[in-house]
Order: C-alpha cells, then sequence, then structure tokens
C-alpha cells in the first residue's frame, strides 16, 4: 500500500511541475483570489464568496472563454449581453448550474450516472449607493425540486435548503455589517466541491457529507471588512440544518446537535499582499460550534498574480466521543492560460469512532478548469482512492458549470 501512495503522490507533483513550467502571464480568474489578489467580496455579495457576483465578479468572468465573446461564431448569443445589474445598479441577478458525470469509489462495478447537482438562481437588492444601508440578498435551488424515484421524498443532502434569503445591515463602509435570515454560517474557505475532505468524514468504505451544498441555518451573523486586509465574522444561529446530520454510535444514529442550543461561528482572515501586489496571500482560521459538535479549520495560501496558487486546509470534525476526523487538503492551480487551469488535489482524511478503530483514506485528484464558451465551464477529472484495502481505485469525472 505504502507503494501504492508514493506512486500516486509522485505522478500528482510530476503533474504539478509540468502544469507551472508552462504558465505564461494572462487575465486572473476571479474565483481564484490567490491569482488576483481580491478577496471574496470584491466579486461576490457575500462577504464568506459564493452566491450571488456582484457587477466586478460578473464583469471578470464574462470574457473568460475559449471559444472568444466576438468575432466567432458564437457572437451572437452575446449580443446585447453588457451587465449583471439592473435598475440603476440596484438589482443584481446570478445563476449557477452544475451537473456531473461520475462513478461511486465503493463499489468495483458501480454504474455511471450523471448527477444534476445545482441548478440555483440569485438575486440581490442594493437600493443605496457604495453598498451601504439595506441590502437585501436570496437564492433558489430549483434542483432541490427533485424527488426520489418513487417517492414523494426530495433528493438533498442533510442540512440542505432549497432557498435562503438575508438582509444586511450596513451604516458605512468602514464599519461592521449585521446580517439576518436563513443563510450559510461563515466558516472555513468556501468551495465549490462538496466531495472535498474538509466538508466529510473519510473512512475505508465511505465518506459522509457533513456540511452539504446549500446548507443553511436561520441566524445573525455580524462582519467587519474595514480594513483591506481583514475579514472577521461572528454569528449565532439555529439548529435545523445540523441537526439532520447523523452519526452512526452502537448501533444507533445520533444527531450531530441536539436540543436548543444555538449553533456559534467564527472567522477570521487575514489577506496580506507582497511586491506591488504580485504575490497574495491569505491565511485564517474558524470555528462552529454546538455543545459537543465542532468544526474547527485553518487554511492558508499564496499565489503569483495570473501564474500559480497553492492552497492548505486543515479541518477537525468532532461529535464528543462518538466521532472524530481529521482532514488535510493541499492543492496546486496553474493558469496557463485564462480560460484554462489545471490543478492537482492531495487529501489525506482519518476519522475514529467510538467503537472502531482509526480508519485512513487518501485521494489524489488531477483535474482542469476549462472555460469553453463564456459562463460554461467544464471540468474533467481523475481521481485515485487510496485506502488500507490493496491497490488503488481510479474514477474519472466530469462536471458542466453554467453560471452567470
Amino acid at each position: 500500500m505504502q507503494q501504492h501512495r508514493s506512486q500516486s503522490l509522485l505522478f500528482a507533483l510530476f503533474i504539478c511541475v509540468v502544469s507551472v513550467g508552462f504558465v505564461t502571464p494572462m487575465q486572473a480568474l476571479p474565483k481564484f483570489s490567490l491569482l488576483n489578489g481580491s478577496r471574496c467580496s470584491g466579486c461576490h455579495v457575500n462577504v464568506a464568496g459564493g452566491g450571488q457576483r456582484n457587477d466586478l465578479g460578473w464583469y471578470s468572468y464574462s470574457d473568460v472563454s475559449i471559444i472568444p465573446r466576438e468575432g466567432s461564431f458564437i457572437s451572437g448569443l452575446y449580443a446585447s449581453d453588457t451587465t449583471n445589474a439592473f435598475f440603476d445598479n440596484k438589482l443584481f441577478v446570478g445563476l449557477d448550474v452544475r451537473a456531473q458525470s461520475t462513478r461511486s469509489f465503493f463499489a468495483p462495478d458501480a454504474p455511471r450516472i450523471i448527477i444534476p447537482m445545482q441548478g440555483t438562481i440569485y438575486a440581490a437588492f442594493k437600493p443605496f449607493q457604495d453598498g451601504v444601508g439595506l441590502s437585501f440578498e436570496a437564492q433558489f435551488n430549483t434542483f432541490g425540486l427533485r424527488k426520489q424515484p418513487n417517492s414523494d421524498q426530495r433528493v438533498r443532502f442533510p442540512g440542505q435548503r432549497i432557498w435562503m434569503a438575508s438582509a444586511t445591515w450596513q451604516p458605512e463602509v468602514d464599519l461592521p455589517a449585521i446580517r439576518v435570515g436563513q443563510f450559510r454560517p461563515a466558516y472555513g474557505i468556501r468551495y465549490d466541491d462538496h466531495t472535498m475532505f474538509p466538508y466529510s468524514v473519510v473512512n475505508s468504505i465511505s465518506r459522509q457529507t457533513i456540511v452539504g451544498p446549500d446548507w443553511a441555518e436561520a441566524g445573525a451573523e455580524v462582519s467587519y471588512e474595514g480594513l483591506p486586509w481583514l475579514t472577521a465574522q461572528v454569528g449565532v444561529f439555529g439548529t435545523s440544518g445540523l441537526a439532520e446530520v447523523k452519526f452512526q454510535d452502537s448501533g444507533r444514529l445520533v444527531s450531530a446537535v441536539a436540543g436548543n442550543a444555538p449553533t456559534l461561528s467564527a472567522r477570521v482572515v487575514g489577506w496580506p499582499q507582497f511586491m506591488d501586489d504580485f504575490i497574495n496571500a491569505y491565511v485564517g482560521a474558524s470555528i462552529l460550534n454546538n455543545g459537543d459538535f465542532n468544526i474547527m479549520s485553518g487554511f492558508l495560501g499564496v499565489g503569483l498574480t495570473d501564474y500559480v496558487a497553492l492552497a492548505a486546509d486543515y479541518t477537525l470534525v468532532q461529535k464528543g466521543e462518538i466521532v472524530q476526523a481529521n482532514n488535510l487538503s493541499l492543492e496546486l492551480t496553474a493558469q496557463v492560460w485564462s480560460p484554462v487551469l489545471p490543478f492537482v488535489r492531495y487529501e489525506i482524511g482519518t476519522s475514529q469512532q467510538r467503537t472502531n478503530a482509526k480508519q485512513s483514506a487518501q485521494s489524489t485528484v488531477i483535474g482542469a478548469h476549462i472555460f469553453v464558451m463564456p459562463y460554461v465551464e467544464l471540468r474533467p477529472e481523475y481521481r485515485i482512492w487510496d485506502t488500507v484495502r490493496p491497490g488503488l481505485t481510479a474514477r474519472w469525472n466530469l462536471q458542466l458549470h453554467i453560471f452567470y
């Protein structure tokens, strides 16, 4: 098994070296803050990232494509496409549609299936200039209406919500903002791939999602970004979403949280830059707590503007003495061309339940973000899964992402 792990890691490092060797300076991709030096709120309405894009986030995406927007056979599709902001830049609209073709790691004869992952529409209303005063944000995941075959039960992850909505009050740009509603508490780094280990409890035979896509709780959160290099957030929330997460304990299911105690969250991120903003970095930590349930994370990254980004994430998930999981993720992304960004990610997860011995699994993912035309991303991936079982399990995945 050790030999298999070494071969897997060496191959991943080889891909990294090749990728870095061919990078050329091109337009930065806004979803990767390490490649352009912008913190999450530079491109998203939400301070923690994800969801509705502001006008800068939309504009930065709008021309990133292999097939050019202008002077090609697709030009007619975008003739009237000039902005995602309307009514004098007060109303912003957006869209994220995702699907993937995949096979399970945990059965050798698992069939290939196509999973509709997300079909979310967004809107944000900011009636005042510069984002001060009262603003509103909402989203609705149409794919959340899907039902299980021959059943009235909807297809969704524990804690996943079909809709989110919130109102934010910020008296001045350099003062804290308070947000209330049903939304995702700020913790960790917001990834768009919920198969990643930081969102999971992983062992040799399974991967249990702890924080599903579109997880949300009712609550309130205070955010501060008055300094250009700092993001700080604290919040208090309900428990209805986390209560749906269950752990096995001596043959019975135990909820991650129980009772009426609130869920507390805290997150702080620094965004230093060096050498005239050529070197970008972030470093931060967060905690999500409810009684004896905790998710603690530390994360850091460094990038060269328009060239390459390296990010690391450590997450601890703990539910009393029932389960403890430690996850480490390392990812290197290279910008070989503005619409083509190969990446390699190495993850290792260990988990231990009260009644079982400690188990571990490792994953190496080799893939690329390929923006074939404006607002259309293809993400081919080759995933190598390594556990205590003899040999490796490999799968290829293909994700389709349509956004606006």
